[in-house]
């Protein structure tokens, strides 16, 4: 139940900057501190999974980050059946949305045929999770029992 919890809190935080920094788009500075201040309850977020175990941490990442892998395999599968891959990255971008005011600052840069953004994009569920994570290690406390 506690997994649960932790799940459906990350859900609705993400949600919850999902529709912040959208409408936050239209006033060019906000976007930016909206990003910034997902990014700073997230890793409270995680600061409070300090005390359990290292497998229900991943759990709670997992489910998460989930839509993003999900998405991220369609896309590298490249299926051409109904296009689902250039679906599954248009629904990326939108799963996504608090993070790209970010990915709006980079550079131009194309490599191999792609812009930089892309690269990065693609990326995301594994840099977020490893955000997540490293935020939620704590140092080994004597005495003190982790949650399952």
């Amino acid at each position: 139940m506690h997994i649960l919890t932790a799940i459906l809190r990350l859900y609705l935080i993400h949600i919850g900057a999902f529709l912040a920094v959208g409408l936050s788009t239209y006033y060019p500075p906000w976007d930016i501190l909206l990003v910034f201040i997902y990014l700073l309850i997230i890793g409270l977020e995680a600061r409070t999974l300090k005390m359990w175990s290292p497998g229900s941490r991943w759990k709670i990442i997992l489910a998460w980050q989930g839509p993003g892998i999900l998405l991220l395999g369609l896309i590298i599968s490249n299926l051409t059946i109904w296009d689902l891959s250039n679906y599954a990255f248009f629904i990326m971008l939108f799963w996504y949305t608090p993070l790209m005011p970010l990915l709006s600052l980079l550079p131009g840069i194309i490599w191999r045929g792609w812009p930089l953004y892309y690269y990065l994009l693609l990326a995301l569920p594994f840099i977020m999770a490893g955000y997540h994570y490293f935020l939620s290690i704590a140092p080994h406390v004597p005495g003190i029992r982790n949650l399952k």
